[in-house]
């Protein structure tokens, strides 16, 4: 790989996924499956179930614990920093977390150890206390019901004390002073925690061009939107900017609605889980493709809305992002027979 500093300028996650998508063979985009997708987003926005207020992510927020916005922001950003890479090995049990009445597996799993270890005590939303523990205190902290813990624990240890130790050299410790410098401009916010936290700098090369997908930082700043319900430091201006987050989950629906296609290679190495490497060709074709097959699921959407008579402006990349990934989450059985790509990475 040519030295960064070769590559023509970065495609931001939009402009990158419209230009992978155009030179992608290996994964395609299917219209038919587009208009699928759509309909399902449509049906979803008609009965009020692609609302802030309906998104499973709300059961988690922290709201009762008594916390102040700076806290609460500082949570987040916590969340984010460690969002990454919780699939399991096909045979092999799930972290998994009892807390509050439910149990959780995965993603929210993690933030119910948080909110846990909050309940215990511990000040989850300080950068001084949660880059000063150890690992075996982050073992009990993260502590599953099951055998597994949850993937690449050493790289989350290592990415807690990176951002940790950044906010507090840099920012006084506050979230929220890193929000207000970007006066409420969320693409600013995410281009300056890129360049401050490394571990949100989830950049790739593709056909000789830099591409960037920034699945945590935009999704940071869209998860700091949903929890001040676009009010105070969740009052970004140009929130519909933001693109899908590019993970291996939401994904898996729009193959699931044929909204991707994978080539007969490539879908006989997601059968056979085989591992790939973040910035690996066929790994930034699906991601690429991903981004640019929500932008036209979420242009078919408006449009089916718009014919019907209903104000399409709500809809959102991020909504239907949302909305896909839950879909894989509550219909899993039904899913599980569509392969994901895998990947052990930091970055999603």
């Amino acid at each position: 790989m040519r030295d960064q500093k070769e590559l023509v300028e970065m495609l931001w996650p939009r402009e990158a996924g419209e230009f992978i998508a155009s030179k992608s063979k290996d994964v395609k985009i299917n219209p038919d499956g587009v208009k699928k997708a759509a309909v399902a987003i449509t049906d979803a926005v008609i009965k009020g179930n692609v609302k802030l207020e309906a998104f499973t992510q709300n059961e988690l927020f922290p709201l009762d614990k008594g916390l102040s916005e700076e806290e609460l922001a500082n949570w987040i950003f916590l969340v984010d920093s460690l969002n990454f890479n919780f699939w399991t090995p096909d045979g092999e049990p799930k972290f998994t977390v009892h807390w509050n009445g439910k149990t959780y597996n995965g993603y929210m799993a993690m933030v119910a150890s948080i909110n846990r270890a909050i309940d215990e005590g511990k000040r989850m939303y300080d950068p001084k206390y949660y880059t000063s523990l150890t690992i075996d205190e982050v073992k009990h902290i993260f502590r599953s019901l099951t055998s597994s813990t949850m993937p690449l624990f050493e790289e989350r240890l290592n990415v807690m004390k990176e951002v940790g130790q950044t906010l507090l050299d840099k920012y006084e410790g506050s979230f929220a002073a890193v929000i207000r410098k970007c006066e409420k401009r969320g693409i600013r916010l995410v281009e300056l925690v890129t360049n401050d936290f490394p571990s949100f700098n989830d950049t790739a090369e593709f056909e000789g061009q830099k591409v960037a997908m920034f699945k945590r930082a935009q999704l940071l700043v869209s998860d700091t939107w949903l929890l001040f319900r676009g009010q105070g430091l969740g009052a970004f201006i140009d929130i519909d900017q933001l693109t899908m987050f590019a993970d291996y989950r939401v994904p898996q629906s729009m193959a699931y609605f044929g909204a991707l296609e994978y080539s007969e290679s490539l879908t006989e190495k997601l059968k056979k889980q085989t591992l790939f490497k973040s910035g690996d060709r066929e790994e930034a074709k699906i991601r690429g493709c991903s981004i640019h097959g929500i932008e036209l699921i979420v242009e078919e959407a408006k449009k089916m809305l718009r014919e019907q008579g209903r104000d399409p402006s709500g809809l959102n990349s991020i909504k239907t992002d949302f909305f896909l990934w839950e879909y894989r989450m509550k219909n899993s059985e039904l899913l599980m027979k569509i392969p994901y790509h895998r990947v052990r990475c930091i970055y999603y």
